[in-house]
């Protein structure tokens, strides 16, 4: 009797941990959305080059998956009310070396943008000056796994340089695809996890919220 108490104390502890991972470092179908989202817009600027529909189909999927993968956080993983994931450890720390890289980064850019005269052309400099400015917030509190950030600061770029009316580098944002290629089963893979997950918390009684 006295080693049944700790095992299922434990038991639960994990199921818990489990069940709160997915309010940050796993994502499910949020990581299959983003998977999609990346390898159409990057399908699109390979068939139609920076166009003003593929500026508008970029920026329109982009802002969907950052909302999307969100709304399904809360509505589908969310079922047996609120848990907020101990974000600690390596996962942490990789989030906040890759905002503190990338933020100083895209702020000198922002500064190059308007030292070398870019705001002569408005519409050249302002979808990049916004791209420099909302990455680093966006990072920061949308993207939390490295996948994410890859994808999300990709995403972001492509969406400036065909705003700006330019086609960006397909090799150099090669690695885009391969991400959002790798992000579907992954996600896939999280989401039967949650469901394995979902049929143990109902059989200790629990019920959706």
């Amino acid at each position: 009797m006295d080693g049944i108490y700790p095992r299922a104390i434990a038991d639960l502890q994990q199921v818990t941990r489990e069940y709160a991972s997915f309010s940050r470092s796993r994502a499910g179908l949020g990581n299959v959305l983003g998977g999609i989202v990346g390898l159409v817009v990057f399908g699109a600027i390979l068939l139609f080059g920076g166009s003003a529909l593929t500026a508008t189909l970029a920026i329109g999927l982009t802002v969907g998956w950052l909302v999307g993968k969100e709304t399904i956080r809360r509505r589908l993983y969310r079922r047996f009310g609120m848990a907020q994931e101990t974000w600690s450890g390596s996962p942490r720390k990789t989030h906040r070396v890759a905002v503190l890289i990338l933020t100083p980064l895209l702020l000198a850019f922002a500064a190059w943008i308007v030292a070398t005269g870019w705001l002569s052309k408005p519409a050249v400099a302002v979808p990049y000056l916004v791209f420099c400015l909302a990455t680093p917030w966006i990072a920061w509190r949308l993207l939390y796994t490295y996948n994410e950030i890859i994808i999300g600061c990709g995403l972001l770029f492509m969406c400036a340089v065909t705003a700006s009316g330019h086609t960006p580098d397909l090799l150099g944002l090669a690695i885009v695809p391969c991400y959002a290629a790798a992000m579907i089963p992954l996600g896939l893979a999280e989401h039967r996890q949650f469901r394995a997950l979902e049929t143990r918390l109902r059989a200790r009684g629990g019920a959706p919220a």
